[in-house]
């Protein structure tokens, strides 16, 4: 088992928890705890489909230490993980100290790199809740088509 921390959709009472709710069951990962981003970090809400990116900009003027949660995850989880984040041509799973119950534990995250520059320029978050962004993939709440995915990932990246 490895250890995750999660900042955005696929924590408990946000979108995309299914997936972490569907390991317990399976016993595919453990929640281990609240926990918070020891380097500071810059997490903001893209202002297009109202999606959390945390960005790899440690320690950026606009940062702060993140607030998310933190799970033990089988090899079969990470591997589906990175899936859905698309590690790593979309987001890059990289290691990041964590401060969790006390103790300062090395957990994967992740990171958006390479990212358009104005995303610098949005508020950053100490905590994301998607309850405060209810357009969250502009209100559908569904998962985008292959063809969308490729069009936001462009936008993201800057690319497009």
């Amino acid at each position: 088992m490895q250890r995750v921390f999660l900042y955005g959709t696929l924590k408990k009472d946000q979108p995309n928890h299914a997936r972490m709710a569907a390991g317990l069951q399976s016993e595919d990962c453990v929640f281990e705890g609240i926990g918070e981003t020891q380097t500071r970090y810059p997490l903001i809400v893209d202002p297009l489909f109202n999606i959390p990116f945390l960005l790899g900009a440690p320690n950026h003027p606009k940062a702060l230490n993140v607030e998310g949660e933190v799970y033990s995850v089988s090899e079969k989880m990470l591997k589906n993980l990175d899936e859905l984040e698309r590690h790593p041509t979309f987001y890059t799973r990289q290691e990041i100290p964590v401060r969790l119950n006390g103790r300062t534990q090395v957990t994967w995250c992740y990171l958006l790199q390479n990212f358009r520059e104005d995303f610098l320029q949005r508020p950053a978050l100490r905590t994301y809740d998607s309850k405060d962004y209810p357009e969250f993939l502009g209100g559908s709440h569904k998962p985008p088509t292959e063809e969308e995915r490729q069009k936001f990932i462009a936008y993201a990246k800057g690319t497009a």
